[in-house]
């Protein structure tokens, strides 16, 4: 009789045994974002001088690029000088008209009266030459966000998203009555560094008063894909 009750504990303890052992993956994303104002301004600055000699126009790009250099106002980048001949076609034929010089920059600045002054000081220079072959170019202003407002907020999001799991993974415990760990969590980046472009006129011989474009706030999103094991 003994030998019989045991074998019937040892059958139900089988049957048991995987009900408490039964453990389950959860996976799912959520998607986290943050509200930015960008807080950069930047513009496209192409300066061009036409003339048959090369001398002039090498020295009336330096002059245009030593002002640009030297200002600390705003922030430069990808400076880059062409000169490359112009020819004129007629007939088959091609005739040498002279050289063209485009000096060539990004420029970038949180002020956008900093921005503003940098534009019109090059205005002046143009305007003190007064010719027709020296022309400025100013394209594509936009409002971006730099660098260290997108990684920060991109920190912002990460931290938020691990936060949030924490906090739901215990949650679980008081509905599913058991406990669930946190196997994984990948995240990617479901927003690029955004840019809002304003295509503006050529700027020659006349003074700006305010070139940015208006600014508004975007979001900055990331996925999160969370899996947890409830057991």
């Amino acid at each position: 009789m003994a030998l019989k009750i045991k074998r019937i504990s040892l059958f139900l303890l089988t049957l048991i045994l995987p009900l408490s052992l039964f453990s389950y993956e959860i996976s799912f994303s959520k998607k986290f974002s943050k509200s930015v104002t960008p807080d950069l301004l930047s513009t496209h600055i192409n300066i061009i001088v036409e003339d048959e000699s090369e001398n002039f126009i090498n020295n009336h790009i330096e002059i245009f690029n030593k002002y640009i250099k030297n200002n600390n106002d705003v922030i430069k980048y990808n400076g880059s000088f062409t000169l490359s001949p112009k020819y004129k076609y007629f007939k088959n034929t091609q005739e040498f008209m002279g050289y063209v010089g485009n000096l060539k920059y990004i420029i970038k600045s949180k002020d956008a009266s900093a921005l503003n002054k940098f534009i019109n000081d090059l205005i002046e220079i143009e305007n003190k030459y007064n010719k027709d072959n020296i022309k400025i170019n100013i394209s594509n202003v936009s409002w971006t966000t730099s660098t260290k407002l997108y990684d920060d907020s991109l920190d912002f999001l990460r931290i938020n998203a691990m936060t949030w799991i924490e906090k739901y993974a215990s949650s679980l415990k008081n509905v599913l009555s058991k406990d669930c760990l946190i196997k994984s969590i990948d995240i990617d980046k479901t927003s690029k560094k955004f840019t809002k472009i304003v295509s503006i006129e050529t700027y020659s011989s006349k003074r700006v008063s305010n070139i940015a474009p208006n600014n508004s706030t975007k979001e900055i999103k990331i996925d999160a894909t969370f899996l947890l094991e409830c057991k």
